[in-house]
């Protein structure tokens, strides 16, 4: 019975299915097999879970289990994770080769459906599935459901014959909207780096973004942070400089900016028009959003903006039918008021995405969070609440006022969220989190970033600091992630053909907390020597091997970056093309020459000295480009 949490200490509870051989799946629901609790606790529950029942991770869990994988065979993954508060990270994790591994790490706190396809190299046995929660912020939890791990078929390595063709960019269409093609969207791969920036009234108690809701805390008590009678816990903002801001994103390397625009907590740091809205130009008689664009603007950065969905201080979020309110900590149970109250929510963010896309001149990308409804199901399934394609339904239950409504210019019917993105920022890249399937896509969270070179353009988020809002591990020197780290995860996207969003979360008072300061700083001097290795080059051409060494490229110039494991004195290349000359060879970051040796289609870097433990990174110069045109 799952009526109540059933604690498992020697095994799981789980369901698998074998079908030939070639397909096994826990469900986590009934019968039982083998587990390896490495340390921590594991739980059933069926409250939270995406289906039937989940296993729950508490705070610093790790748990392995045996999926049976044969050697030399492809396999596809199919799982469904989440943390509880979205200041935390789970990860997934297969893999006991170099160049093979797979990783999946979230930090959503909504189901969220992640795929991947892996191979397991001939000669490997016993690979284990491992599932990790490293929580270093209190009493929450993550959860995973629904493994599926199918057999494809047998796996051979490939060996190529020289420069493997450059793989290409699937442009889907969804909901009417299509993606951006790759002229819109190159900018991201071009520039690299950016700053996330998470600022609002949760800096005031320093306990993260998910404050309000981890603690229950009604909205009358607060909004009261966004006043002096709160004390010590007040949101002046006093200190507030987006051009600070700016100049540290730029000393650190960053190309574009992205500032929480809105929060779940329902604050909104810019003017908007809305009855019901809670801004902080009612509270401090300034748009910081606007003062953030300006300065982005006069800075030569891009600009990103998030914005939220969901609202905390709309209850009908827990409850839209108004007849099923969901598990909440904020005492709220079902009333038939809800719905309408839902439909207000959603209003709401309407007149507010059209706010934001319309009074601040042109946004580069905008980051959509919080998709789900009541905290349950996906961003996906919520998409016909909110309605994110082209257009809106005449016949949706939760209809918009025709007041906020915004028409399509030729068939006249009310524009959904993407239609309005696409009308007024038609340059705009955005992500899937409104439940539209996004231009781009995010791996969010400190996990390790493992396996092969990621398709579309993908956007590596990470916190130098446990959390994303101000709390007070940023002010603790043993909780800031160390340069080595920041530099190796850096790198494995770099090799992978990723972006990097490196998060802040200022105090109360807008300052950014000086020990995360200093870190920024110190990359920044690192990128600052490495960056033809970093700006306008595609990871590739060559596949990774973790932890070992990767490739990215620009024109006729292969960057190769050793990460750490590779201690050799020489190092050869994959093949190139016939014809390919190597011309010269040097450590980026020392400009120091490096030997070379060619015989035919096999060039050898010789004394190449790699750091061990940390980034190394050697140019090799060819006698042509790589492709024949700079594949952008």
């Amino acid at each position: 019975m799952f009526d109540k949490i059933t604690l498992v200490t020697l095994c799981l509870f789980v369901s698998i299915t074998l079908s030939a051989q070639t397909t096994t799946h826990f469900a986590f629901d009934e019968n039982n097999t083998d587990l390896k609790i490495k340390k921590g606790k594991v739980e059933f529950v069926r409250a939270g879970a995406y289906k039937g029942a989940a296993m729950r991770l508490s705070p610093n869990t790790s748990v392995a289990l045996n999926p049976g994988l044969q050697p030399a065979s492809s396999y596809h993954l199919v799982v469904w994770m989440r943390t509880e508060s979205g200041a935390d990270d789970v990860t997934l994790r297969i893999g006991q080769s170099d160049q093979h591994n797979v990783s999946i790490t979230t930090a959503l706190a909504t189901w969220t459906r992640f795929e991947r396809t892996f191979h397991i190299p001939s000669g490997q046995q016993d690979t284990e599935l491992e599932v990790i929660f490293g929580n270093t912020q209190g009493n929450t939890y993550a959860w995973i459901d629904e493994i599926s791990i199918e057999r494809l078929g047998d796996y051979r390595e490939t060996i190529y014959q020289g420069i493997p063709e450059a793989a290409k960019r699937e442009i889907k269409t969804q909901m009417g909207i299509s993606m951006q093609p790759d002229e819109k969207i190159q900018w991201m791969l071009d520039d690299k780096l950016g700053m996330f920036i998470h600022w609002g009234l949760y800096a005031g108690p320093g306990r993260g973004e998910w404050y309000m809701e981890n603690n229950g805390v009604h909205p009358e008590e607060y909004r009261k942070l966004a006043y002096p009678e709160s004390g010590d816990l007040y949101f002046d903002a006093r200190d507030f400089d987006a051009r600070k801001w700016v100049e540290l994103a730029r000393k650190a390397g960053m190309k574009y900016m992205n500032m929480v625009t809105q929060h779940h907590d329902g604050y909104a740091l810019f003017e908007s028009k809305y009855m019901n809205a809670f801004t902080s130009k009612q509270t401090h008689n300034r748009d910081f959003v606007k003062e953030y664009v300006e300065a982005c603007h006069v800075g030569g950065l891009k600009v990103g903006l998030f914005k939220t969905l969901i609202n905390w201080r709309f209850p009908g979020y827990y409850d839209v039918t108004g007849t099923d309110c969901k598990p909440n900590k904020f005492g709220y149970t079902t009333q038939p008021s809800h719905k309408e109250n839902a439909r207000l929510m959603k209003e709401e963010v309407y007149c507010q995405v059209k706010e934001l896309l319309t009074n601040y001149g042109p946004i580069d990308q905008l980051f959509w969070d919080g998709g789900w409804l009541g905290q349950h199901g996906s961003d996906a399934s919520a998409a016909s609440f909110w309605e994110s394609g082209k257009y809106q339904s005449t016949d949706n239950i939760w209809p918009v006022n025709p007041y906020f409504q915004d028409l399509d210019e030729v068939t006249g019917k009310p524009l959904g969220l993407m239609g309005m993105a696409r009308k007024y920022q038609p340059d705009m890249v955005v992500n899937p989190r409104s439940g539209w399937c996004g231009d781009y896509t995010c791996e969010e969270g400190g996990g390790p970033v493992t396996g092969n070179i990621r398709s579309g353009v993908v956007e590596k988020c990470i916190s130098l600091a446990p959390g994303w809002g101000y709390n007070r591990m940023m002010e603790d020197p043993e909780r800031i992630m160390p340069l080595k780290t920041v530099k190796r995860i850096f790198a494995d996207c770099m090799v992978r053909n990723m972006c990097f969003l490196v998060n802040i979360g200022p105090d109360r008072h807008g300052n950014v907390a000086p020990l995360i300061e200093q870190r920024l700083l110190e990359f920044g001097d690192w990128v600052s020597r490495t960056g033809e290795a970093i700006y306008e080059t595609r990871g590739g051409p060559w596949q990774p091997v973790d932890g070992q060494y990767g490739f990215c490229y620009k024109d006729n110039i292969v960057y190769i970056y050793f990460l750490g494991g590779f201690e050799a004195s020489t190092f050869t290349l994959p093949i190139v093309n016939k014809g390919m000359k190597a011309i010269k060879a040097y450590n980026v970051y020392t400009k120091e020459k490096v030997k070379t040796k060619q015989k035919g289609q096999d060039i050898t870097l010789e004394n190449i000295n790699p750091v061990s433990g940390d980034i190394t990174i050697i140019a090799v110069e060819l006698n042509r480009n790589i492709y024949s045109l700079h594949n952008k």
